[in-house]
């Protein structure tokens, strides 16, 4: 608290005069005031330098700090002064004095104090408050440490027990929003183990499973003490054969030629079951490529289409007009359907069921996927999708992935192997440069001396916590200590084979590059969600004296052999776990052998060429003969009771559904 002087100290103020006068208010006064009481200025100061001093005066009476306190100060008693006697100064601000109005720093204060809404006080706390209580003499104890009251909102119905009433800006004051975790979108090109394995889980696959070491009766070993025979039989057509197909039970062979022609050969007799020709198309039909529906009463074929009219310099042949796909009708020869969308010659064509559906995939030289899908009875086609690469590339041929529940496919395009998505039309990978010119064929083989992959791994029923967990795992960053990782997946992989071709010197017209080659590969799937897939080579096979430096060559292996055609008429014979040629077959004229395929259920081995023929080998030796024929018998046998099964399923599923509709 102050004390009053008992001799009070009036304050330095240099706007106050001394002599008891009236108290100037500004600059300008004092300089008047100075002339009426007669005072001259001190020492060698003239009129001169009293006017130059008025003028600077005025000049800055605008932006001068004034002490608002001490200014018309009603009297010295209401100045405070410290316990040692000294005044205390009061804070100064700056007031600009208004000409216009003529009006007293005062005035202009108490003018704005008036307009201006004063803020609600808050009661002191803290610091402010103990300085307060130690000047009012006060004991203070140390400052306790308060929960933080949580704020109210400015929309609150609950005026009984509200504080101090809150300011505009705390009312409206934005409120933080939490942080959401990054979570990555899912893309649904990623690849998914769980949906994929549970597809293969769903719908097994059923290439792969006849191969050297499955004892179907398919021919195992070819070497000099198991050799192989020709058999005695006439599969011949009046143009080069291109390619072959085998119906799905393994009794008939289909030959797809030059002349708009196919030929349904009987394998029990090796006789000429039917020729389907479209009697309807007025143009030039080549057939190079088909394939068996699944009952086998419809045969599926294509090639190129030429204009009967029209001849091309270019291409030393006819124009070439778009290029559909038939549908012929075993028993009758008439076309079911056309497949139209291609507008040049078909490569490769590929009978699939995905989810149940039924499709065809082929693949063309005007560089488009086409996938067609089919009716329920294969004669009717319900849609057409092209593959979305962002690229045309000719697909020689493709080969499904095994274990995917054909979702995926690799396909032998241009000079290298491209990965797809079949069920969402779309490229994934593209493994690049195979060969140095095109790589015009690839199958997946299970290759019986290798290390085999993993079983599909089963699906576990997840629990409660292990829901949780996986819910937690989606958010950015690490996971936490208290989560468990999951167990790891086996890494599963799957063998393919492929052959290409090389770039030609262009004045010898040899091979410039490398000799002519085969490759295995070893495709390996990813082990997390969005992964990518790796393609390794595992081996190459060469010879020089392999020679198959044209495209629309097929190879074919029973996963121990690699049988590889050649453009001189011959079939080299490549051991896949030593690389080394263990026979050659020389059976055909000096032209390009188109095709080959391994019997998956009898001791057959079929090749076609462009002489026209289809050569049929078989074992030499008789006991090889006798023991691949008696586990062919048992394969079929077995085969014939699960389709008897299947068929008598269906029946009862037919009748049951019958009875429920009578009961209704």
């Amino acid at each position: 608290m102050t004390l009053a002087p008992t001799e009070p100290l009036a304050p330095a103020d240099t706007n106050t005069e001394q002599n008891g006068s009236a108290p100037v208010t500004s600059p300008q006064k004092r300089a008047l005031a100075t002339l009426a009481n007669g005072s001259s200025p001190r020492g060698k100061e003239n009129d001169e330098s009293l006017a130059k001093n008025s003028a600077s005066s005025l000049n800055a009476s605008s932006e001068e700090a004034i002490d608002i306190e001490s200014v018309d100060a009603p009297a010295h008693s209401d100045v405070e002064y410290t316990e040692d006697g000294r005044p205390i100064r009061k804070r100064k601000a700056k007031v600009p004095f208004d000409e216009d109005t003529e009006m007293d720093t005062d005035e202009l204060l108490q003018k704005e104090v008036k307009t201006k809404k004063k803020p609600v006080s808050k009661p002191k706390t803290g610091k402010a408050a103990k300085a307060v209580k130690e000047e009012e003499g006060a004991t203070v104890s140390a400052p306790r440490k308060t929960a933080k009251k949580p704020s109210r909102s400015a929309f609150s119905e609950d005026e009984d027990n509200a504080g101090p009433s809150e300011t505009i800006v705390s009312k409206f004051k934005r409120v933080p929003k939490p942080k959401v975790p990054y979570v990555k979108p899912e893309d649904p090109l990623d690849f998914d183990p769980s949906y994929v394995y549970g597809l293969a889980r769903q719908y097994p696959d059923s290439y792969w499973k006849h191969h050297a070491e499955s004892r179907s009766g398919m021919i195992g070993k070819i070497s000099d003490d198991h050799p192989l025979q020709l058999v005695d039989c006439n599969i011949q057509d009046q143009a080069p054969i291109t390619g072959m197909a085998l119906s799905p039970d393994g009794s008939m062979l289909a030959t797809f030629c030059n002349l708009g022609s196919v030929r349904i050969w009987s394998l029990d007799d090796y006789s000429l079951l039917t020729t389907l020709r479209d009697a309807k198309e007025e143009h030039i039909d080549e057939f190079y490529v088909g394939t068996f529906v699944p009952d086998q009463t419809l045969v599926l074929a294509g090639g190129k289409r030429k204009d009967r009219n029209n001849w091309s310099e270019a291409d030393d042949d006819n124009n070439i007009l778009p290029c559909p796909l038939k549908l012929f009708d075993v028993l009758t020869g008439e076309v079911v359907v056309t497949l139209e969308g291609h507008t040049e010659e078909l490569l490769c064509v590929k009978r699939v069921q995905f989810k149940g559906e039924n499709y065809f995939l082929s693949g063309s030289q005007d560089g488009y996927l086409n996938k067609w899908h089919m009716g329920s009875d294969w004669r009717s086609l319900e849609s057409m999708v092209q593959m979305a690469d962002g690229i045309t590339c000719m697909a020689f041929t493709v080969s499904f992935v095994p274990n995917t529940g054909n979702k995926y496919f690799l396909a032998a395009a241009d000079e290298n192997l491209r990965l797809y998505d079949f069920e969402n039309a779309a490229l994934l990978q593209t493994f690049e440069n195979m060969y140095s010119s095109y790589c015009d064929c690839g199958k997946f083989i299970q290759a019986a001396d290798f290390p085999m992959p993993s079983p599909i791994p089963e699906e576990a029923p997840a629990t409660a916590d292990e829901e949780e967990l996986t819910e937690s795992r989606t958010r950015k960053g690490k996971m936490k200590a208290e989560e468990r990782a999951p167990a790891p997946r086996p890494q599963l992989f799957a063998y393919f084979i492929s052959r290409g071709v090389e770039l030609l010197d262009s004045e010898e017209r040899m091979i410039a590059k490398d000799y002519n080659s085969c490759t295995l590969h070893k495709l390996v799937y990813p082990d997390t969600k969005g992964g990518k897939w790796y393609l390794t080579e595992v081996k190459r096979f060469q010879d020089e004296e392999y020679f198959s430096n044209a495209w629309l060559i097929k190879i074919a292996s029973n996963g121990r052999y690699l049988m590889a055609p050649t453009c001189t008429g011959e079939v080299f014979i490549y051991n896949l776990k030593t690389g080394q040629v263990t026979g050659i077959l020389k059976d055909h004229d000096d032209v390009e052998v188109r095709d080959i395929i391994f019997h998956p259920t009898r001791p057959l081995l079929l090749t076609s060429a462009d002489d026209g023929i289809v050569k049929v080998y078989t074992y030499k030796e008789q006991p090889d003969l006798v023991r691949a024929l008696r586990e062919s018998a048992e394969t079929e046998k077995a085969a014939a009771d699960a389709a008897a099964l299947s068929l008598v399923a269906t029946d009862l599923s037919a009748v049951s559904v019958h009875d429920d509709d009578e009961t209704e």
